[in-house]
């Protein structure tokens, strides 16, 4: 009988680098709110006394926290903490996520759970300024569309999408969409860019947008509910086809 643990290899056990004991050290104390948002956090030198290490691992440390988003370096104004964003992290890795079999699919899937519980609340939650700020990215893919313009007609409809996140006045649901910002937008472009391809007529997606702000601001959000499904669907099916 062969010994398989001859061919197991054990490889090294790397030490734990200073920078990450200094991120772990930085997010206990935001979750203890001894740091809050929008304080100004100590500078390099003050840092490296306070944890006895050298410039460099907490520069190094600092970076990271600036690329996760958790605070934001101003230039000669030292460094504040912000509220966690993940975007400008994600957005990195998008691409090695896209290159997953069927990725953009189950992104599809996910945004529409996301979605649909977003305009389920909204019948408690939309108020007039909401529907404002719908119309004012509706009239903008509606331009998008009349010059021809892609790019501002993705940019357009993913503030379309995301208002109604935001209108839901659901913490979750925003931290969510803050989480996947990066992967939301690649979905729209993505889903976009393929009506285009095909030669579809992008105005196809003004209309479902704009069925979408009529039902909401005549306050029929079940209609709504359905006419979000309908258009990501929509989009699934062009996916497959592509």
């Amino acid at each position: 009988m062969k010994d398989v643990q001859s061919d197991i290899r054990f490889k090294p056990v790397a030490p734990r680098k200073i920078y990450q004991y200094i991120l772990e050290q930085f997010v206990q104390m935001v979750s203890a709110k001894v740091i809050k948002p929008g304080d100004k956090i100590p500078s390099e030198r003050e840092l490296a006394l306070a944890f006895h290490v050298s410039r460099p691992s907490v520069r190094e440390a600092l970076r990271v926290l600036e690329i996760i988003g958790l605070i934001e370096v101003q230039a000669g104004g030292g460094a504040y903490l912000k509220e966690m964003e993940l975007g400008p992290f994600i957005g990195v890795v998008a691409p090695l996520l896209f290159s997953r079999e069927n990725f953009d699919l189950e992104l599809l899937d996910f945004r529409e759970t996301l979605e649909i519980r977003a305009v389920e609340l909204l019948a408690q939650h939309m108020t007039d300024d909401d529907v404002t700020m719908l119309k004012t990215s509706l009239d903008a893919m509606e331009h998008a569309v009349s010059t021809n313009d892609p790019e501002a007609g993705a940019t357009a409809d993913v503030a379309f999408h995301r208002t109604l996140l935001e209108a839901s006045k659901s913490y979750i649901l925003q931290k969510v969409m803050d989480l996947v910002v990066s992967l939301f937008e690649h979905s729209v472009r993505g889903g976009r860019s393929i009506v285009l391809e095909r030669r579809e007529d992008a105005r196809q997606l003004y209309l479902d947008h704009l069925h979408i702000y009529r039902a909401l601001r005549n306050r029929e959000f079940d209609k709504a509910r359905n006419l979000v499904v309908s258009h990501l669907q929509m989009v699934r099916q062009l996916y497959v086809m592509h």
